[in-house]
């Protein structure tokens, strides 16, 4: 996918005001969700941190390095990146770079269990997949890179929670409804090349995900998507987009700039010779949806890696 977007960082504590320097807390607190920023101004290692709801964490500034995520023995977490941790999880964190100039900052968003399965219901009751799934997180799927619709609702919640407005938990609550959908999709996109077969979408959208992955490099028309969907080309587009969070032409691009992104890895592979492996037929336009996209051209993302 695209390069992963930032949150915006938040003011740091003033000097004066900062009890801790490994993971200065200030709360903004709701009915039932309250927003944690954490600070850490110092390099150290091992600091556990357990949360007691479903917690959406976001990082801001610096980078950590998360222990047993997943698959994974050691994670960076850096800004632009996402981490689901369930109600009661924990999380064994290092700050490697931490200084006083140089401090973290990160965002942690927890939600009373109840109320969050209760967004979850609100999802189902109100835009019900077709085949009668339901709408679902999966807190074993814990790492997501940002995009720029969870970025800006990210924001949003950052900014009505710390601020004075009365109505700010109902505001909260209708933003909430809106990350929940947000994070759903995340997830199913990253599963499309992830998982394949194994991902938790509905039936009709698992032929239509295997032929897109199959066919990545080549053309793809979305007449026969439609067909392996079984759906008309409108009720197709709206299904699509309610699962994904973009349309299906939309989605090939951000998976062939992700394959140019594995590709470009291999220097010896010319920049002209990852174009058209990736499925593009114009340089130029591969050079400029790749910076549109990642916001660096394919050699400057090739000299960076």
């Amino acid at each position: 996918m695209a390069t992963p977007a930032h949150l915006d960082p938040v003011d740091l504590t003033p000097e004066d005001k900062v009890t801790t320097a490994i993971e200065h807390r200030r709360a903004y607190s709701l009915e039932r969700c309250e927003l944690n920023v954490y600070e850490t101004r110092k390099a150290t290692n091992g600091v556990h941190l357990t949360f007691g709801g479903f917690t959406i964490t976001s990082m801001l500034r610096g980078k950590k390095v998360l222990h047993d995520v997943g698959e994974n023995a050691a994670l960076d977490y850096v800004p632009g990146q996402t981490m689901l941790v369930p109600h009661n999880g924990s999380m064994d964190i290092d700050f490697p770079d931490a200084s006083p100039w140089r401090p973290t900052q990160c965002t942690a968003l927890v939600i009373e269990q109840s109320h969050f399965t209760k967004q979850l219901d609100y999802l189902n009751e109100q835009r019900p997949m077709p085949d009668g799934q339901a709408w679902s997180i999966d807190p074993n799927r814990p790492f997501l890179q940002n995009d720029d619709e969870l970025a800006r609702l990210s924001d949003r919640m950052v900014r009505v929670l710390s601020g004075t407005d009365p109505l700010k938990d109902i505001l909260g609550d209708l933003l909430l409804k809106e990350i929940v959908l947000a994070l759903i999709r995340l997830q199913n996109r990253a599963d499309v090349f992830n998982n394949g077969a194994d991902a938790p979408w509905n039936l009709r959208f698992k032929a239509v995900v295997e032929h897109i992955r199959r066919n990545l490099t080549e053309p793809i028309a979305v007449q026969r998507l439609c067909e392996l969907a079984g759906m008309s080309r409108s009720a197709f587009y709206r299904a699509f987009t309610d699962q994904f969070g973009m349309g299906p032409n939309q989605l090939v691009l951000h998976e062939r700039i992700n394959y140019a992104k594995q590709l470009l890895g291999q220097r010896d592979v010319p920049i002209k010779e990852v174009c058209y492996a990736s499925g593009f037929s114009d340089p130029n336009y591969f050079a400029r949806l790749f910076k549109k996209m990642e916001g660096i051209t394919p050699g400057e993302f090739r000299n960076a890696g």
